[in-house]
This record gives C-alpha cells, sequence and structure tokens, in this order.
C-alpha cells in the first residue's frame, strides 16, 4: 500500500490543498462583489407593488359583479313576471339569457376602457434606453 504524502498527487474527485484555498479567495471575492451590488441597489418599494396589485384586484372584482348583478337582475325580472303572468319558465330563462347579455357587454365595456387607459399611460411614460445602445 501506498503511503500518501504531502506531494502525492490528490486522488481523483479531490482537489489539493492550494486548490481548495485559491478557490476559497474566489468564492470570498464574489461575496464581496455581490454584496457591495445589493448595498447599492435601490430599496424596492412593496408599497407601490401592494398598491398596483390591489387596483388590480379591485378591477376584477368589480368585472365580476357587474356580470353577476345583470344575470341575477335579468332571472329575477324574468322569475316576477313569470309569476304575475303565468307563462311558466319561459321569460325567467329569456330575461336570464338576456341579463347575461348585458352583464357581458358591461364587462367588455369596462376592459375596453380600462385597456384604453393603460395604452395611453404606455404612450405618457418615458421610453427606456437598451444598455447596448448606449455604447454605441
Amino acid at each position: 500500500m501506498p503511503s500518501a504524502g504531502k506531494n502525492d498527487p490528490p486522488e481523483r474527485g479531490e482537489i489539493s490543498p492550494e486548490e481548495r484555498e485559491a478557490f476559497r479567495q474566489r468564492s470570498d471575492a464574489i461575496g464581496k462583489r455581490l454584496g457591495e451590488v445589493k448595498a447599492r441597489r435601490e430599496p424596492v418599494d412593496r408599497s407601490a407593488e401592494n398598491r398596483a396589485r390591489g387596483e388590480a384586484f379591485a378591477k376584477a372584482f368589480r368585472l365580476v359583479a357587474e356580470l353577476l348583478v345583470g344575470v341575477g337582475v335579468g332571472g329575477f325580472i324574468g322569475w316576477a313576471l313569470d309569476r304575475q303572468l303565468g307563462t311558466g319558465p319561459w321569460l325567467l330563462v329569456l330575461f336570464f339569457i338576456l341579463g347575461f347579455a348585458a352583464g357581458m357587454s358591461n364587462v367588455i365595456r369596462s376592459a375596453r376602457i380600462e385597456q384604453n387607459k393603460q395604452q395611453a399611460r404606455q404612450l405618457a411614460s418615458p421610453s427606456v434606453t437598451d444598455d447596448d445602445e448606449d455604447d454605441r
């Protein structure tokens, strides 16, 4: 059995102490540079992000509510007319469908309005130059 000495080459899959020290120094240097970059980076404003998320949730909730109210009002009117006129479920079905159509048209109209507002905001915002374009 050969004895393992200091000058023997490392076994397969092992690194020498010199390589281990060089690796440690490189990882320390990378860690320091990463710390500097993190320190220079601007703090993230979570309140603006949360506000935007809340506004999007409110808009989605409003669209769902408009659809459900249209269907509900149409169904109620059809049910009430069926009771008064004794026509069976026909007016209920008819007004239910009309309520759904009215709700969908409200949702589509509201979505178009929001889309136009978003497009106007995008057009009004300043353009961002690409980092590669600055080098030319």
